[in-house]
């Protein structure tokens, strides 16, 4: 960051997002975002299977077949709705469990959030620079550590940005498709109250 930044920014945390707290904040993403929509589409086909239970039992017994099969492809698409979002969550949670230990980083700005993950230096753990001296001894004898690497990505405040406040954590986002966990419990309570007072300026009813 160069000094111009540094003077901009509000507050700045490192944090890591533990196994069960992401489970929690995904199961609150989808239960704002994929539920609602699935909800509307099972009440939809729940209509559909008891219009055609209704033929099946007053229609025309040639019919009967063509009804029974319409009825099953609605019930199977009612068990694909229920069951699709609980694979994707298993799914998802077993690729999180490979990552559980990564370090993140939030900082906020008065005109932008920047989030990112913090990347291990480069020579850290590679096979070819292994030898009779250790890359930590050659990083002392040469005064030379090799910094940190940040992955980031920068997020301004629009009419996009959403950020919702649970008991546990910050879920951001701008789009249905991904968002962003910070955990509270790495923040004082006076830090806490800072993220609240600015996102509601800056948001207004876009933070709750």
């Amino acid at each position: 960051m160069n000094q111009e930044q540094d003077s901009g920014i509000l507050l700045q945390k490192r944090y890591q997002i533990p196994y069960a707290l992401f489970k929690t904040a995904f199961t609150a993403f989808q239960k704002k975002f994929v539920y609602p929509r699935n909800y509307v589409i099972i009440g939809i086909l729940g209509i559909v299977c008891m219009i055609y239970a209704y033929f099946v039992v007053n229609g025309s017994e040639s019919d009967r077949p063509m009804y029974c099969i319409v009825i099953l492809c609605a019930l199977l698409m009612i068990v694909f709705q229920i069951l699709n979002p609980l694979k994707i969550r298993k799914n998802l949670m077993l690729a999180v469990r490979e990552i559980e230990n990564d370090q993140y980083q939030l900082t906020i700005y008065p005109e932008y959030l920047e989030i990112g993950t913090i990347l291990p230096p480069e020579d850290a753990g590679n096979p070819e620079n292994s030898g009779d001296i250790s890359d930590s001894e050659l990083d002392a004898l040469f005064d030379d550590t090799p910094g940190e690497n940040f992955s980031g990505t920068r997020i301004y405040y629009n009419k996009n940005l959403r950020v919702h406040e649970y008991s546990d954590f910050f879920m951001i986002y701008q789009q249905k498709t991904m968002f962003y966990v910070v955990p509270k419990t790495v923040f004082s309570e006076e830090e806490l109250e800072i993220m609240r007072v600015h996102f509601a300026q800056k948001l207004d009813q876009n933070f709750s």
